[in-house]
């Protein structure tokens, strides 16, 4: 059995080279936040911890049926990711004994490596994809709270550099681990790319996940 792990969501910031507000951007019939959180939500995380600060009360209200928690960071013109990392590692730490930590704008991240990189028992554990490394960040709560003491440069890479503990490296096929929403460029591609490669899984599998099979059991 797991042990119970919560979420962090970053979606503090300003989204400057965007233009646009990336957790609001429409993804298939919803927005990116709701379904970072939705899907979240169906892998049993909780608490759902979302950082919040440009436009916070928009987003809380559009996320307001999810069950989602919200932490503000009232400075994020002035602070970086890794303050509202800590933010909301303080407000999820007491209620979980893992967190999942990752930017709110990556939302092609697959179901299946959620469950694989919450199946790995490690104090701090990251995937990765071609050699480079991804989300979400699986930490456990108390070496989380360990890392927001850090006050040196790096951000968290820097506080797991200073502790002194290495990351557990879960190694994907998965691109959506790496693959964020910066540029309009960057979100209209993954979009694309996204929703085509779930057509197409869909069309292979019985829509439980499973491959389909003909009425003697071999896959069709």
């Amino acid at each position: 059995m797991r042990e119970k792990t919560g979420a962090v969501l970053v979606a503090a910031g300003l989204s400057t080279r965007m233009h646009a507000f990336k957790p609001l951007l429409p993804f298939g019939d919803s927005t990116i936040a709701e379904h970072v959180v939705l899907s979240l939500k169906e892998l049993g995380l909780d608490p759902i911890v979302v950082v919040i600060g440009y436009r916070g009360a928009e987003l809380r209200q559009r996320l307001a049926y999810t069950g989602a928690s919200f932490v503000v960071n009232e400075r994020y013109k002035k602070t970086q990711m890794f303050d509202s990392i800590c933010l909301g590692i303080r407000a999820a730490a007491g209620q979980c004994e893992r967190i999942a930590v990752m930017p709110m704008d990556l939302p092609a991240i697959r179901r299946e490596t959620f469950e694989r990189i919450l199946d790995t028992d490690a104090q701090i554990a990251r995937t990765s994809y071609n050699g480079l490394p991804g989300h979400p960040v699986v930490i456990r709560s108390q070496m989380a709270l360990r890392l927001c003491e850090y006050s040196g440069t790096g951000g968290l890479k820097g506080a797991v550099e200073a502790v002194g503990i290495p990351y557990t490296e879960l190694v994907t096929d998965d691109p959506g681990v790496r693959q964020d929403v910066d540029t309009r460029e960057e979100y209209e591609r993954l979009v694309e790319q996204y929703f085509s490669t779930e057509s197409a899984r869909k069309k292979e599998t019985n829509g439980s996940g499973e491959k389909k099979t003909d009425g003697g059991g071999k896959e069709t």
